[in-house]
């Protein structure tokens, strides 16, 4: 199957942008810190619209839109969207319009991924509402009045997360055990940030149709999403649906127990705020292995994995027997989001991380 799949998905991404496979090695002092053995895969270095895991799914996306003869791509976000970064940042690559609908104060200050987005050329829109609905709303608004002016817009949606875009860690996950069956490592937990779906969905799917037992007698890793921006029982539904879409464009069978995993409990207060505990995880990898993680997304992820009530041995809530993230080496997937580390908003926080 898994040659049939690299097949499939170089039909559908003619382009890859960014330079592959990103780096996979081992977190050796902050392993000894945390008493467990933790790799990190470095999608924060992807070398595209200053990284991380969005530009996976463009590879997919902008190929689509491309073959569809859009000349526009548009989208929506949070002020310091990393998708709606990369999407800026590809558009500028491709030579195609870019309009971005993102939340937040309008009076805020171009900083961070909001900056790059003025400086990748993306006509950003800021209406003043942070409601998910009214900013897809206004973002077909806006492509509506790209098709009156005789553009051709391509429109996508919060994160990139669709089954076409869920192909490009379907991808990802080839890469992954590439490197891991080179490195003879076998993990028994692969841990991410999850909040569209997009990112969970493609892993899920590329271990069910390339390692549905692992390959030989290795079992395969589970895929293990911490939320950061939804409740997990609705998370875990907006997965499954784009794991069912994706298995049907790639032409196999549904999934009928995909696995789906989204740890609840790392939220805090809100999407886009820190936390205690994301901050202390962001600080312990910085000052052992001197790798930072932004502190609202991929921090919270980390903080799950060194967190003893979840990642240290704590038993498995789902119903499988054993710890969350089994007995074996964690894969922790670095998803980027550098940029947002220096808007106010987040770098007064690291300020206190003492």
């Amino acid at each position: 199957m898994t040659a049939a799949l690299r097949q499939f998905l170089a039909s559908r991404s003619p382009r890859r942008y960014g330079e592959r496979p990103t780096p996979l090695h081992r977190l050796d002092r902050f392993s000894a810190a945390v008493g467990r053995d933790v790799w990190i895969k470095r999608d924060d270095l992807v070398s595209v619209g200053v990284g991380g895991n969005k530009i996976r799914k463009l590879s997919y996306l902008v190929a689509d839109a491309l073959a569809v003869g859009a000349d526009h791509l548009v989208t929506v976000g949070a002020a310091q969207s990393n998708h709606a970064r990369c999407v800026a940042a590809v558009a500028a690559m491709e030579g195609l319009g870019c309009d971005l609908v993102l939340g937040g104060d309008p009076a805020s200050p171009a900083v961070g991924n909001l900056l790059l987005d003025h400086l990748f050329g993306a006509t950003v829109h800021r209406p003043g509402t942070d409601a998910w609905s009214e900013l897809e709303a206004i973002s077909t608004t806006v492509a509506d009045e790209l098709r009156a002016a005789g553009k051709r817009p391509y429109v996508m949606p919060i994160g990139g997360s669709t089954p076409i875009g869920a192909l490009g860690f379907v991808d990802g996950y080839l890469e992954l055990y590439a490197q891991l069956d080179a490195l003879g490592v076998a993990p028994t937990a692969i841990v991410h940030a999850t909040s569209s779906g997009g990112t969970q969905a493609g892993l899920v799917v590329g271990r069910r149709l390339a390692a549905p037992s692992g390959g030989g007698a290795r079992p395969a890793a589970r895929i293990v999403g911490v939320g950061v921006a939804k409740t997990s029982a609705h998370l875990a539904g907006e997965v499954a649906s784009i794991v069912e879409g994706c298995i049907d464009l790639i032409g196999e069978s549904p999934a009928t127990d995909p696995d789906i995993v989204v740890v609840p409990g790392y939220l805090g207060p809100a999407y886009g705020e820190p936390t205690e505990g994301s901050l202390a995880a962001l600080r312990l990898l910085l000052r052992t292995e001197g790798i930072l993680v932004d502190p609202v997304y991929t921090a919270k992820a980390l903080h799950a994995v060194v967190d003893p009530s979840w990642g240290l041995g704590a038993p498995d809530t789902t119903g499988a027997s054993g710890s969350m993230f089994g007995a074996g080496p964690i894969v922790f997937w670095h998803t980027g989001g550098l940029p947002a580390v220096f808007a106010p908003q987040f770098s007064s926080h690291l300020l206190d991380i003492e």
